[in-house]
């Protein structure tokens, strides 16, 4: 009998040496956990944090970015109209002053402001004169 006391002191000394061990482990990691805070939930925690924030940066700069979009475009057009403004001011319609002259519009040696227009390059209306006899395009300012 004395053989399997002696492997039951054995084993128990094991254990204790184990259960010693364990403690000290246990310990250590209490510390560690004091030290350094953070579990790896709470670093996975942190992470989805940082990507939803990430997400939300992205997000509002994709907006600002068409926003400032959407405003340099109305820049533009304020600008279109002021230069537009300014033309109609001055007498000038840039329009319509574009379109007489790919209308081959022709104001010379025309009384009381009639205004020819004709299909040529010559501006006397040959072109026109051909198929209607004697038939004048003229309009009034």
């Amino acid at each position: 009998m004395s053989v399997k006391s002696s492997e039951h002191d054995v084993l128990f000394a094991e254990h204790e040496m184990l259960k010693d061990k364990y403690e000290t482990l246990r310990t250590e990691h209490e510390t560690l956990m004091k030290t350094h805070i953070y579990t790896l939930n709470d670093l996975a925690k942190k992470q989805r944090e940082a990507l939803v924030a990430k997400e939300d940066v992205e997000k509002w700069e994709n907006k600002f970015g068409e926003l400032q979009t959407k405003l340099e475009k109305v820049e533009n057009e304020i600008q279109d109209l002021m230069t537009l403004d300014e033309t109609q001011m001055n007498g000038v319609d840039s329009v319509c002053a574009a379109v007489a002259e790919n209308l081959n519009v022709n104001s010379n040696n025309v009384p009381n402001n009639v205004i020819e227009i004709s299909d040529d390059d010559g501006g006397n209306q040959s072109e026109s004169d051909r198929g209607h006899s004697n038939t004048e395009y003229s309009f009034y300012i």
